[in-house]
């Protein structure tokens, strides 16, 4: 259970920083330390494949946002509360792929065996104490 609430915590903030350097997620190296079965690689690349996705959206939204912001606040008195409420859609627009994604974690934890566990625990915390959470 602890492991899989990790996996989301991971999964939110490699979305919002999807650009930043120590969150940028190395799939390539997570897949090749954890050794995977050909049932357990085909979820992997699922997983992989949904969280890139949910990257890719917050991706866009991010370019959508600027447009927004920037149009606000080039208005004579910009609104603050449209400005929160652009997050918020932005936020309730990217909860499902999210949500995916999560959801295809945890269907590759479960069939993770306890090396395997062990070594993704590592690699979340390395990625953890790149941002200082460790």
């Amino acid at each position: 259970m602890m492991m899989r609430r990790v996996f989301a915590f991971f999964l939110l903030a490699v979305g919002l920083g999807a650009q930043a350097g120590p969150l940028d997620p190395d799939f390539d190296r997570l897949e090749r330390v954890l050794r995977l079965k050909p049932a357990q690689k085909e979820q992997f690349d699922v997983a992989v494949l949904s969280t890139k996705r949910a990257l890719l959206a917050v991706a866009m939204s991010g370019l959508e946002i600027k447009d927004r912001v920037s149009k606000e606040l080039a208005r004579d008195r910009p609104d603050l509360n449209t400005l929160y409420e652009i997050h918020e859609q932005v936020v309730e627009q990217n909860k499902p792929l999210f949500r995916e994604a999560r959801a295809e974690w945890s269907r590759l934890y479960a069939l993770l065996d306890p090396d395997q566990v062990a070594i993704a625990r590592r690699y979340l915390k390395d990625r953890l104490g790149a941002l200082g959470l460790k």
